[in-house]
């Protein structure tokens, strides 16, 4: 199965459930409006169905919400309302291929470790932001994470219950993002059975 075929069939169940730890979303949630100023271009790659563009998008000069699933993005737009920012669109876009900008913020959130081309992306994303732009993401770190989840989770994917996930743990990831040529300047760990790092890295 592939991916988008996988998060196609799961994007039903997705948009129902509730976010599993509140507190940590809306730590980093409204840590990402502070960060963001009026006059950015943000893209939001794997946006998934859209919530978290909705309550950003009103912090940004443009905001393009993108994601592999043709059903999220439906999902995504059908949210949109009367008090939907006009200058959010959502887009059905692989994350292999960025769309085109320019983007001042590239914001990657619980996806990174789904990517299995991440060194690939990342430095798309290097070459996609101007000097000073950033990338914001928020990163399982299954390495890092319990133990038993880094043989159930192929387990799972092999029966087509799981998608791809990278076994990154923290010190790995902080060292592809200064590989691709990004500094990475604030960082913070939330903890549950797979953390989940919260990084704000920009192009020098």
């Amino acid at each position: 199965m592939s991916e988008a075929a996988f998060w196609d069939k799961a994007a039903a169940k997705y948009a129902k459930d509730a976010i599993s730890d509140m507190t940590a979303y809306e730590l980093t949630r409204d840590r990402i409006r502070k960060i963001l100023d009026p006059d950015h271009r943000v893209l939001g790659i794997g946006c998934g169905t859209g919530s978290t563009a909705l309550e950003l998008a009103d912090r940004a000069a443009s905001y393009v919400g993108t994601d592999l699933s043709p059903k999220m993005i439906a999902i995504a737009q059908s949210k949109q309302s009367n008090d939907t920012p006009s200058h959010l669109r959502f887009k059905v876009h692989d994350v292999a291929e960025l769309p085109s900008g320019p983007h001042d913020v590239i914001l990657a959130l619980n996806l990174l470790h789904l990517v299995p081309n991440l060194e690939e992306v990342l430095a798309q994303i290097y070459d996609a932001l101007p000097s000073g732009g950033m990338l914001i993401a928020k990163t399982g770190l299954l390495q890092d994470g319990a133990w038993y989840l880094r043989w159930m989770i192929p387990v799972m994917r092999a029966i087509g219950k799981a998608p791809f996930v990278r076994n990154l743990g923290k010190v790995e990831l902080l060292g592809l993002l200064s590989s691709a040529g990004l500094v990475t300047d604030e960082t913070l760990v939330q903890g549950s059975m797979m953390p989940r790092l919260f990084t704000v890295s920009r192009k020098p």
